[in-house]
């Protein structure tokens, strides 16, 4: 007797940077696409910054609790850990995988940094090659004099 496992209908693919904007991210994928979906959370780690079985440490203990976090939710989940620059590896990724969507956080960089160091989930939604919701978390100075966290939420449709 043969068991044929099947692929879910849907990939979403959810970058993280362990961050609180892109663990909100996470979340928010968990929590709004669940059923016949497969969850992948990747992580993009920048080759040059150390010994790669300190980190690959390190990325367990974060994807270790992250599983705790997802297991309520029910959805398939798959871990990866890729290196290169952040925006072209997620990209890659996604078509390597055939996301039917990815789903980020972003800082909300603005201004003169934004025009230096770029942004990698600006990068993702012009290129992708699937549609993109960015989910943009302001920062905790803000979010205080406000008594509230406000979340913007950004898409692209590439079909």
């Amino acid at each position: 007797m043969t068991t044929t496992i099947a692929r879910p209908s849907k990939t979403i693919l959810c970058p993280v940077d362990f961050s609180p904007s892109s663990e909100k991210a996470l979340l928010h994928a968990a929590e709004h696409y669940t059923g016949d979906v497969e969850l992948i959370v990747l992580h993009v780690g920048n080759a040059e910054s150390g010994d790669r079985g300190t980190l690959l440490k390190e990325h367990l203990h974060h994807f270790s609790r992250y599983s705790d976090l997802l297991s309520t939710y029910g959805s398939q989940v798959r871990f990866a850990i890729e290196y290169g620059p952040a925006a072209a590896t997620i990209i890659n990724y996604a078509r390597r995988t055939g996301a039917s969507m990815i789903v980020l956080g972003s800082h909300g960089a603005s201004g003169i940094h934004r025009l230096l160091v770029g942004s990698t989930a600006e990068s993702v939604m012009r290129h992708a090659p699937c549609p993109v919701l960015v989910l943009r978390s302001p920062d905790s100075a803000t979010a205080e004099v406000r008594h509230e966290a406000p979340v913007e939420v950004s898409a692209n449709i590439n079909d």
